[in-house]
């Protein structure tokens, strides 16, 4: 490692800024960070940025346009071969990518060249996928469609909601980079997977988005619950006209037949604090939820099997 070596910062979130801490710590100076405004699921926002970048004597850049004179002049005058990149919504230009001899490296979740695009994680337990790889991969014009420098594979297990693989990922992603900056300086062509421009694209998906719809089966439910929980909206429901979300669930396996509708509430426990909701031919046994701002076990709020869970549309 080349403990003089000159590094820019380009993007948001805590993957981005655990890494220049990280990266900084080892001997790496970085120039300038540039950064935007953080999304509201972000812990990190751009004032994290700015202390940082006054404590590690960096120029700070709040901006939508990585191409401008005075940023082009920074990387020139120090001599940066590489840029690190994370969540930057905005294109960035061949001509830009072209300005560093061992390219720009940027953090991507996803199964790539599968799962290339937005909300890569959320779609990921969606589709019951078994894992998810943290790649650090090189920029190229096409979305997500660079070399892949260094991965490590996360587990999605049974039980595993999106915060828990976003944690798992912002403890990877500092050393990924890592890998990836001593990969290139011996050697800029050096490569873990081959980049590809085909692929499965993902697109963002919107709060409404998360809605349960009852006549889903038990496991598809409860994928969505788990994908859209903290730092996300949550999974919702509609219950006697009212919004419910749903923060914790799983599928539950009755010991009888039964016949019931879609949403209709099965049975209430006080004493687990649970009741089991009727889906698909299946059953959720429903754990926490939340009213009107307020968090409480499902039993507190629901205490009848005469109501039932309704999708918008039907309210």
């Amino acid at each position: 490692m080349m403990a003089n070596e000159n590094l820019i910062a380009i993007g948001r979130s805590r993957y981005l800024y655990d890494t220049i801490i990280h990266l900084n710590a080892l001997g790496y100076s970085f120039k300038a960070i540039v950064t935007e405004e953080a999304y509201s699921e972000y812990d990190i926002k751009h004032v994290d940025f700015e202390k940082l970048a006054n404590r590690i004597g960096a120029k700070l850049f709040m901006c939508k346009c990585l191409h401008t004179d005075e940023i082009i002049e920074i990387i020139k005058a120090h001599s940066i071969h590489i840029a690190i990149s994370v969540n930057w919504k905005y294109t960035i230009p061949e001509s830009f990518l072209d300005l560093f001899d061992c390219g720009i490296l940027n953090f991507h979740l996803g199964n790539l060249p599968d799962y290339k695009g937005n909300a890569t994680v959320n779609w990921s337990i969606i589709n019951g996928e078994k894992y998810i790889n943290a790649n650090v991969h090189k920029m190229a014009v096409e979305l997500d469609s660079g070399d892949v420098i260094s991965r490590e594979s996360i587990r999605i297990t049974d039980g595993l909601y999106v915060a828990d693989i976003l944690t798992k990922a912002e403890q990877i992603a500092p050393l990924l980079f890592e890998q990836a900056i001593k990969k290139l300086l011996i050697n800029p062509d050096a490569f873990e997977v081959k980049g590809s421009t085909k692929g499965l694209r993902c697109y963002p998906r919107l709060p409404e988005d998360s809605q349960v719809d009852w006549n889903r089966t038990a496991t598809e439910i409860y994928n969505l619950i788990r994908a859209s929980s903290h730092p996300f909206p949550g999974a919702f429901t509609y219950l006697n006209g009212e919004k419910i979300i749903i923060w914790k669930a799983k599928p539950h396996q009755m010991e009888e037949e039964f016949l019931a509708i879609p949403g209709h509430v099965l049975a209430v426990n006080k004493a687990s604090g649970c009741i089991l909701v009727a889906c698909k031919n299946e059953v959720l046994k429903v754990q926490e939820v939340e009213w009107r701002g307020i968090k409480m076990p499902a039993a507190t709020l629901v205490k009848s099997i005469k109501v039932r869970f309704k999708f918008k549309s039907d309210v």
